[in-house]
């Protein structure tokens, strides 16, 4: 978990930064040092010293250990960001702290409406065959992490190249659950114009999945955190900034 102290104008919101797979909370570090607001960049389980299998951890196993960092590095209200597949883990997470939430970000943002899979909408027409290779990955890469801290034992570590499609497909294979997820929570779709992983049919699919009403465009690949920092933590203090806690809903200047 990395926490970066600032201070901005307007209301105390703190962005939670939640990384996509085959990365760690460490992606987000060119970010925040751009961004003027408070932000917390947290650890999915499966790496770090967040020990658990990389290719065999529940979503709500995420949400609960996402929101123990939260809780301890943020008492105020929140701006909830997920890249690629760590947008699977925000309805989870935004359910577990309730009205602190203010916002859901999905920068390039994997997401499933109610009770689906991210797999249904990316890859529909090979559901049973990736259902059944995830089993064998399973099995395959047993007691495994991404990058484990020099102080976790017992486990095998795995570089990114290796560990992104574990993580990226152990998630994109769980349902997902909106329950406890205010309709009338705003979301926003940064939505890069030159992804080659997700081309523009399926981000269609994945702002109608995620709910967002705002779409922000961002002139990079498919990781703007690396890409343009400095661009997208503009536009993530300006969702900040224009999240109003009384309304619960946000404006996004044009």
């Amino acid at each position: 978990m990395r926490i970066s102290e600032r201070t901005g104008r307007g209301p105390d919101v703190t962005v939670v930064l939640v990384h996509g797979s085959g990365h760690t909370a460490r992606v987000w570090e060119p970010v925040q040092a751009a961004l003027a607001r408070r932000s917390v960049a947290v650890d999915l389980p499966g790496r770090a010293d967040r020990v658990a299998d990389i290719a065999d951890v529940a979503l709500d196993t995420s949400a609960a250990s996402l929101a123990a960092d939260v809780d301890d590095a943020a008492d105020g209200p929140v701006v909830l960001v997920g890249h690629s597949a760590g947008g699977i883990v925000l309805p989870a997470l935004a359910a577990r702290l309730r009205d602190r939430v203010q916002h859901l970000v999905f920068v390039a943002g994997l997401s499933a409406k109610h009770g689906e899979t991210v797999v249904a909408t990316v890859r529909p027409e090979a559901e049973a065959f990736l259902a059944d290779r995830l089993v064998v990955m399973r099995r395959e890469f047993a007691g495994c992490m991404l990058e484990p801290d020099a102080s976790v034992e017992g486990v095998r570590g795995l570089d990114a190249k290796t560990a992104a499609p574990l993580d990226s497909l152990n998630y994109m294979e769980q349902i997902v659950s909106w329950e406890g997820v205010p309709d009338t929570l705003p979301r926003t779709f940064v939505r890069p114009l030159r992804d080659r992983i997700q081309p523009r049919q399926l981000q269609d699919a994945l702002i109608e999945n995620c709910g967002a009403i705002d779409v922000i465009d961002i002139e990079s690949g498919h990781t703007p955190a690396v890409a343009v920092p400095h661009e997208l933590a503009a536009i993530l203090d300006r969702v900040a900034g224009r999240s109003s806690r009384a309304t619960g809903r946000a404006i996004i200047d044009s």
